[in-house]
């Protein structure tokens, strides 16, 4: 760093030199003027980092200059050194944001403790900024991601109103359109296609890595054979916007994909609060939409258009996703209640309809099971017996009885799965941090790795170790530099970057949180066993 030293007295400098070139921090550049305007020269030349200024100077004193400093909005830290203790220099001082204020005749350790916090406070600035950088980086690469994850939240816990670190999210996202639609395309899995096995999760998957990369200002993500939308309005005709949208959508995946899909438009949104219910509208869309499509029209239709609308289609939504929550609960009990009320409300459903609503099950219960079992032969085998045994007669008794067996060997077999694996997870995710604490991670990069859900890895650690990700990662990172302080000779900063921290303040809080001691206090202490 470079250290600019300011005072017409040539002892006075000359003091102030010295103390420095006897100090520790010898090895900074030491600059000097005896006058402000020679200062000034040195400043716009040499861009120092500090100065150490006296006030009464000939022709022009160190507030002037201070003043010249804070309007060209020079990243200087100023320290005044004066003989004067008047209150009107201070007052001064501090209206042009000096840094620091010091009195005559000069204390060799007052003086170095005061330039240490200046060095510190500009590390300090320093180190945020990078880490601004590194964020904002981090947040141009991944927006698409962030978006994508933050809109998958939404969908599947949704809420009735944000609090304040979701709106922040939403709003630095750009999440907050005036006017948007939830748009939902979903595969035609019973049309005239040979629709693949899983072939429709592959292209929702790249349908939704188009959108994202196609479409700017459209964000999107997919939820097993479904992609969800979020298209803001940015023209006087709304409608024609998100036909347009729809349309192209329908063209890339019949010419590129070689399947068809439906896409359903739910009314306009002016708050994304609003999903659940938009979701909900776009479900109906799809569950009007259950016969073969004809033609590129008859795939896409706005909820808006539906003159029959039927709200059972979106209590039959509501009953499934209170089955799926049970199941995922293990709880057996309002399972099997959820699912008596579910044969209850399709009973008076034409035939159609409620074979739709038992593939819909059907399809909910895969896609849930995938996210537990390794082998999707198991999820076949639990849940193809409802349309097997299920579609001829919906909600006859034999239908009922072979739909709650496959609830309880579902049950059975998570609550199996759960204990094999419980160890397992855990294990990796020990492993995981053991490999990687050195790095910026976090819960998702884990769970990513281990292709588990966040949600459910965060829950388990908690029941299993009492403890968080992070308070593991914390621990990891603080028995590794506990190591080093004790074996090596690093600095302290080194040794932060090394464990994983990008500042070393935070570092040093947070060793503090759990030792009682700073790093340099355990080190010695270390250093004296």
């Amino acid at each position: 760093m470079k250290i600019l030293l300011v005072d017409d007295e040539s002892i006075a400098l000359q003091t102030m030199e010295n103390i420095i070139r006897q100090s520790d921090f010898k090895s900074h550049t030491i600059l000097t003027a005896s006058n402000a305007a020679d200062a000034w020269t040195i400043i716009q030349t040499e861009n120092p980092d500090i100065l150490f200024s006296d006030i009464q100077m000939p022709c022009e004193n160190g507030i002037s200059l201070l003043q010249k400093i804070s309007e060209s909005q020079l990243k200087l830290l100023v320290i005044f050194v004066s003989g004067y203790s008047e209150f009107s220099y201070a007052q001064a001082a501090l209206k042009y944001d000096a840094f620091d204020y010091l009195l005559k005749p000069l204390n060799s350790e007052v003086f170095l403790s005061c330039l240490k916090k200046a060095i510190n406070a500009i590390q300090e600035q320093e180190n945020m900024e990078k880490q601004k950088k590194i964020l904002s980086k981090f947040f141009k690469e991944n927006q698409s991601l962030l978006k994508k994850q933050f809109i998958e939240t939404l969908l599947i816990n949704p809420v009735t109103s944000f609090s304040p670190e979701q709106l922040r999210q939403c709003l630095s996202l750009g999440l907050n359109p005036d006017l948007f639609y939830l748009i939902g395309v979903k595969c035609n899995t019973t049309n005239r296609m040979n629709i693949l096995q899983n072939q429709e999760y592959y292209i929702s998957y790249s349908l939704s890595k188009k959108i994202n990369k196609d479409y700017e200002g459209i964000a999107s993500c997919y939820i097993g054979n479904i992609v969800y939308i979020l298209m803001p309005v940015t023209s006087a005709d709304p409608i024609a916007e998100a036909k347009s949208l729809a349309h192209s959508l329908v063209c890339y995946t019949r010419e590129k994909l070689f399947s068809s899909i439906t896409i359903g438009i739910s009314e306009l949104g002016n708050s994304i609060q609003q999903f659940p219910k938009l979701n909900k509208q776009i479900q109906y869309c799809f569950s009007y939409k259950a016969s073969d499509i004809v033609s590129l029209e008859d795939s896409i239709l706005f909820f808006a258009e539906i003159t029959d609308y039927n709200s059972s289609i979106i209590e039959i939504n509501e009953i499934i996703s209170n089955l799926i929550n049970a199941i995922q609960t293990r709880n057996l009990c309002d399972a099997l209640e959820i699912g008596d009320a579910f044969f209850s409300l399709i009973q008076n459903e034409n035939l159609l309809n409620q074979q739709d609503a038992i593939k819909l099950v059907e399809l909910n219960l895969h896609i849930q099971l995938k996210n537990f079992l390794d082998d999707s032969k198991d999820s076949n085998y639990l849940t193809t017996p409802i349309t097997r045994y299920c579609m001829e007669q919906p909600c006859s008794e034999h239908s009922r009885t072979v739909f709650s067996n496959c609830i309880k060997n579902i049950i059975q077999e998570l609550s199996s799965v759960t204990t094999r694996n419980t160890g397992i997870i855990v294990n990796a995710v020990i492993e995981y941090i053991h490999k990687n604490y050195e790095k910026q991670i976090g819960l998702n990069d884990a769970a990513e790795f281990i292709n588990r859900n966040s949600s459910y890895i965060s829950r388990l650690l908690k029941k299993e170790l009492s403890m968080g990700f992070s308070q593991l990662l914390t621990e990891r990172r603080m028995e590794a530099a506990k190591d080093l302080l004790a074996h090596t000779t690093m600095k302290v900063s080194d040794i932060s970057e090394k464990v994983g921290y990008t500042s070393t303040k935070y570092f040093n809080q947070v060793f503090y949180a759990n030792f009682q001691m700073t790093p340099t206090d355990y080190r010695f202490i270390m250093k004296q066993l």
